[in-house]
């Protein structure tokens, strides 16, 4: 009876830490949302780049977007609880890089980094010429479509519900072993 109760006792205490070890809490901190989105072709310049993670952003988290020549293109980043963000201050067309580090609440850093591309429409040549301009389309503008950044992590879950259940089918042999053998 005393094994059976100290066997129990094991495989609570194993599937907890289970539980606990595939949560998220001891997961990386991981983007879970960004906009302009990763390889994004915009029109027009976004108001700001927002980031918004996993879990909750500490003081010390940077964000930088650079333009192809390396210069800076945003202005004050400001963190509210999971996102970031900052103005976006870049007024040239071409491909924008978005930088992130943080520390994860496990004492990991997370370092990454995307693109989007911004492709402003051209100043058409006005060329001389006798024939008349055309009349202007009355359609509305197509809309670019919206892009979703990475969807929330389920590894952390997964593997904490395989290895949870991994302990308790161990469990349950031993203790159908045990009993055979005392039988």
């Amino acid at each position: 009876m005393v094994m059976k109760r100290l066997a129990l006792a094991i495989a609570a205490a194993a599937v907890g830490f289970a539980a606990l070890w595939g949560s998220p809490v001891f997961a990386h901190n991981t983007l879970v949302e960004a906009a302009p989105a990763k390889d994004a072709a915009l029109t027009e310049p976004p108001a700001e780049v927002r980031l918004r993670f996993l879990a909750e952003l500490k003081p010390d988290t940077k964000l930088t977007v650079t333009d192809a020549q390396g210069a800076s293109a945003i202005g004050e980043a400001t963190i509210d609880g999971k996102s970031i963000s900052a103005p976006f201050t870049g007024t040239a067309g071409g491909r924008y890089t978005v930088a992130y580090e943080l520390m994860s609440a496990d004492g990991h850093p997370v370092k990454s980094s995307y693109s989007f591309t911004l492709q402003l429409a051209q100043a058409p040549v006005v060329a001389e010429s006798s024939a008349p301009p055309p009349p202007p389309s009355s359609a509305p503008p197509a809309a670019a479509p919206e892009h979703k950044a990475e969807s929330t992590p389920w590894f952390p879950y997964i593997g904490g519900a395989a290895a949870a259940g991994l302990v308790v089918g161990g469990i349950i042999a031993f203790l159908r072993r045990k009993r055979g053998e005392s039988g």
